[in-house]
């Protein structure tokens, strides 16, 4: 299996773990989702914050290619490849109405 497969497959199967929890409600993320200890530690603490919040909407990430694009967003605003404004962005296009869940993943991402 070359490299890019290897990463093609790793990133199915943390959208399958992903799904699981979210189809419990709930945000969630594991360490095969990411990659490095630095974002993994940040998404314990987003979750964590997520599941404390009775206000959280949860974003309905029902497919493979939802879930996978919502790991690389993700991962691109907490190593700032993006910014807070387009995750906002990006993310109300994908799923309108949830501006509100995009912006407090936004800043638990981004807090220092």
């Amino acid at each position: 299996m070359n490299k890019f497969q290897g990463n093609k497959a790793q990133r199915a199967a943390a959208a399958i773990a992903t799904a699981a929890v979210l189809a419990a409600g709930l945000l969630s993320a594991t360490s095969s989702m990411a990659s490095s200890p630095a974002f993994d530690n940040r998404m314990s603490h987003v979750i964590a914050q997520v599941k404390a919040d009775p206000n959280y909407k949860k974003i309905p990430l029902e497919s493979t290619n939802d879930r996978e694009w919502f790991a690389d967003q993700s991962e691109a605003l907490f190593k700032k490849k993006i910014t807070k404004d387009e995750y906002v962005a990006d993310g109300t296009r994908h799923f309108p109405g949830y501006e509100a869940s995009f912006g407090e993943l936004a800043d638990l991402l981004t807090a220092p």
